[in-house]
């Protein structure tokens, strides 16, 4: 018994290992991402900047980023419903919230999903279903976003340079050869792959996402329903970024920000740093360079959207920790295992 749990021990030990090291490689290149931003930017241009921001306009923007959280959770309640599962809109909103909380808080760029999974998935007794609803929810986003991004590319596509819609079109188009990839892999899987390999995060991780497609494929119309909100919740991140260039002076046509934001978005989502910080920032400085925006004035309105998100990751640590004890150091526990 005692030779039979030692590969145990040590495969779980070899696990916090190297969980320990990608964090801190995520941790170092956010850092550093950071500081070049900051390094190759005038601080008094930043600084000056922001000193014309307004309370009122900013107010209206972080209302508009709300908003964005509003949409997403009913995308979330329409596909916990396709699962059997029936949740007040109030609630999934405060663990929407809870979840960019662990986004912004923990080192792990799916810290949020486990929550909301974790906290759906234990009121309702249906831990499978709810994971398979937050799965849902980032495919069908992705979904919704080409939807509006392409169509939009293709009317105004004077609007970019050749080697932006090169960039944008291989992103896209990637993350969709990734997806597809998936789904045909995992149906290989079982069959070769046995074992202890079996249990590697990667194989579990296919094996979701696979699941979680052919779901959406046996049910479609929760997620032509979930693309809907997809593109809607898209749209409201293009006009909370829009909001936030009118307080700049940026007068920079709505439709530039549909195609651009989801470009920022692909390329924050690279698991090498923490919840983005540092990609979305030189990202979102390449990006405006384009319509001639110097990057002092970019950074800082990069800077104005990540303080929002900190102010909902604050509002959701207070309704984290109003939850109570008990109930609070569950997701925590399962964030920091899984």
């Amino acid at each position: 018994m005692i030779s039979e749990s030692i590969p145990v021990v040590e495969t779980r030990s070899r696990k916090k290992y190297t969980r320990l090291i990608t964090v801190t490689v995520r941790i170092g290149c956010t850092l550093a991402l950071l500081a070049y931003a900051f390094a190759h930017n005038s601080w008094a241009g930043i600084l000056q900047n922001l000193r014309r921001v307004d309370d009122g306009e900013l107010l209206i923007g972080w209302v508009v980023g709300m908003l964005g959280v509003v949409i997403s959770s009913y995308q979330w309640q329409s596909l916990l419903e396709a699962e059997k599962m029936r949740f007040d809109l109030r609630k999934l909103i405060n663990y929407y919230l809870i979840g960019i909380t662990f986004n912004n808080f923990l080192p792990t760029g799916m810290g949020g999903d486990v929550v909301k999974a974790y906290y759906t998935g234990k009121e309702s007794q249906n831990m499978a279903g709810a994971a398979s609803a937050v799965m849902t929810s980032r495919i069908a986003g992705f979904i919704g976003m080409l939807l509006i991004a392409f169509p939009t590319l293709l009317i105004w596509h004077a609007l970019f340079p050749d080697t932006f819609i090169s960039s944008f079109v291989f992103a896209g188009l990637a993350m969709c050869c990734a997806l597809i990839t998936v789904f045909f892999v995992a149906n290989l899987l079982p069959r070769h792959v046995k074992g202890r390999w079996a249990e590697q995060s990667l194989v579990r991780s296919i094996l979701n996402i696979s699941h979680t497609l052919h779901k959406g494929m046996k049910r479609p119309r929760s997620m032509c329903t979930a693309i809907a909100y997809g593109m809607l919740f898209h749209t409201s991140a293009a006009l909370n970024y829009y909001s936030f260039a009118l307080m700049f002076n940026i007068h920079i046509p709505f439709a530039f920000f549909l195609v651009a934001i989801p470009f920022v978005s692909l390329i924050a989502v690279l698991p090498i740093s923490i919840n983005g910080y540092g990609l979305r920032e030189e990202t979102f400085i390449h990006v405006l360079s384009i319509m001639h925006i110097s990057p002092s004035t970019a950074l800082a309105m990069v800077l104005v959207f990540d303080a929002q998100m900190l102010v909902f990751a604050l509002i959701g640590a207070c309704i984290y920790f109003s939850m109570g004890k008990n109930k609070a150091t569950g997701p925590t526990q399962l964030s920091t295992e899984g």
